[in-house]
């Protein structure tokens, strides 16, 4: 039985690290011990294990990747150290040359062989081990669904999109039924289900993965989802944690708050008499695992009178989004039958922009309520045409008060690029930094409400420009210098600036331009209020 170690750099992340949970079904099948951790272990831990995996995410990760992988290296030889995931492929003669690292898994995980095993399993065709999830503190907002791929790659080849030279081909995959059973049986059902395809309307399985939804209760309109008892799901988790010698200290900690926080629902006085007995029982007992398998029976049966029944839709999330040049009639009928939640689609160019209300009105027709949109900037496009695209949408939801929909405007950054500094041609620093700021105040959507989005964006693109060329403080705390006059003074003051002053002021904030070189008074006076924060301000009042 071998020892391993899966590493996740401490980065923040939405979503679990797929491609170690799937190594981890393959070593636990093997009756190897496993591990997860997220960041460097201490020394005391890593000398323990026969190997690490470490994934990688983003490009821009870059440094913090290797460093994580440097720290491994540092405690075990490099024999047993492998690197794999997306920065991992894109990178691989860097983190080659940086680290001397020789195991990088490039792309797929398609065969136990690459990492040295004779039996040649396809380890991405595996299911994924949720357990793993919990040996670490941190908590995935996207961790509580069941996660597939229904196929891999995509046919673009768009040069903005690293899926090419990590799925190169495109091809239907795994199986969904045995995928979601297998995630029910073992680890509790999930009310939802993410699926990580890159661009699904390709695929000519189109019809059966949505009769295989259908099959295991993903189905549009109908409420067939229920909760299970969190008792018989954690004491499962705990069973499982002991039999593969795991901790599971923590999760009787949970499960046991849990039980305290639930009693305030039992109404009836006979069973909150026996309720409590059960919670001091377990209080007492120093072998909490003997305590509450004792209690067990007793303890369903409350629950099961007094806990959340309520039947609920499934819902189905399209991760990477639904292609719109892609989404006929005939393919919108048939994903009718799943629920979808939100109903993803890319608006990456203003020239896609008939593409785009032609994709949405057919999805709308077909009953969709929930939308979102992913929105490329600083790539081929310019401020104008961003604010053009988000302006778009805000027309074309504002008469439908029966939906919700957000955009996620996302800033492009070349696939190779280790750092988020990329500047794109119609771009410049100030925009970009303005940019930034206005999507953490807005927590990085743009909602579908139109005095929401002109106060921060604008009512046309000369006051968009305006806000990006504005102090970033006076952005973040808009309502603050607009109270104080600031935003008014600042206002009066590069609107009597001249198109080449306006320039020599951008090139200033550019950071292109010394302050020693300017002499224009205009530009120096308008330049003084970008050294006002916002207590500075806030003493004013």
């Amino acid at each position: 039985m071998e020892k391993i170690l899966l590493v996740e750099p401490d980065y923040k992340n939405k979503f679990p690290p797929i491609g170690l949970m799937k190594i981890a079904s393959y070593h636990r099948r093997k009756k190897d011990f496993v591990e997860f951790y997220k960041g460097k272990a201490p020394y005391t831990s890593i000398i323990n294990f026969n190997r690490v995996y470490v994934t990688s995410l983003f490009t821009f990760y870059y440094d913090m990747t290797a460093d994580t992988v440097q720290h491994y290296l540092n405690y075990m030889h490099k024999d047993n150290v492998y690197l794999g995931g997306i920065s991992a492929t894109l990178l691989d003669e860097k983190y080659k040359k940086d680290l001397g690292i020789d195991n990088i898994i490039r792309g797929q995980l398609t065969s136990s062989s690459s990492l040295g095993y004779k039996d040649s399993v396809n380890i991405d065709e595996l299911p994924l081990d949720y357990d793993i999830l919990d040996d670490v503190q941190y908590k995935y907002p996207a961790g509580d669904n069941i996660f597939l791929y229904t196929t891999r790659g995509c046919k673009r080849g768009c040069e903005f999109c690293a899926v090419s030279k990590l799925e190169p081909k495109f091809e239907d995959t795994n199986h969904i039924v045995s995928q979601i059973e297998t995630v029910r049986r073992k680890y509790g059902d999930k009310r939802n289900v993410l699926i990580m395809d890159n661009n699904i309307l390709y695929s000519k399985e189109l019809n059966k993965v949505v009769e295989d939804l259908n099959s295991v209760g993903y189905v549009n309109n109908v409420l067939n989802y229920v909760e299970p008892n969190f008792f018989e799901v954690m004491i499962e988790k705990i069973k499982r944690r002991k039999k593969n010698n795991n901790r599971y200290d923590k999760q009787v900690e949970e499960l046991i708050e849990s039980l305290n926080k639930f009693k305030s629902r039992v109404t009836s006085k006979k069973l909150i008499k026996r309720y409590d007995e059960i919670l001091e029982y377990i209080n007492n007992e120093k072998n909490k695992i003997t305590a509450l398998n004792k209690v067990k029976k007793d303890t369903i049966e409350i629950l099961e009178k007094y806990r959340f029944k309520k039947k609920l839709q499934r819902y189905v999330d399209f991760n990477q989004g639904l292609d719109a040049r892609l989404l006929t009639k005939d393919k919108m009928r048939i994903m009718s039958n799943i629920a979808i939640k939100p109903f993803r689609l890319a608006y990456d160019s203003i020239t896609g922009d008939k593409m785009y209300e032609r994709a949405f009105n057919n999805a709308y027709s077909h009953g969709v309520k929930y939308f979102s949109n992913y929105m490329l900037y600083n790539y081929k496009d310019s401020p104008y045409d961003l604010w053009k695209r988000l302006h778009n949408t805000i027309l074309l939801y504002e008469n439908k008060a029966d939906i919700q929909a957000f955009s996620f405007p996302m800033k492009f950054a070349p696939i190779d690029m280790t750092d988020r500094n990329y500047i794109g041609k119609k771009w410049n620093k100030k925009y970009l930094s303005a940019m930034n700021i206005i999507l953490n105040v807005t927590k990085g959507v743009v909602a579908k409400e139109r005095d929401f989005f002109y106060e921060a964006f604008g009512s046309n693109e000369k006051e968009f420009i305006e806000i990006l060329t504005m102090p970033n403080e006076f952005i973040k705390y808009r309502m603050l210098f607009n109270k104080s006059g600031h935003i008014k003074i600042w206002k009066r003051k590069y609107n009597n600036l001249n198109g080449y002053e306006k320039n020599i002021l951008l090139k200033y904030l550019c950071g292109l331009r010394g302050r020693d070189k300017i002499k224009n008074e205009q530009i120096i006076s308008i330049i003084e209020l970008y050294a006002i924060t916002k207590h500075k301000a806030s003493s004013q009042k």
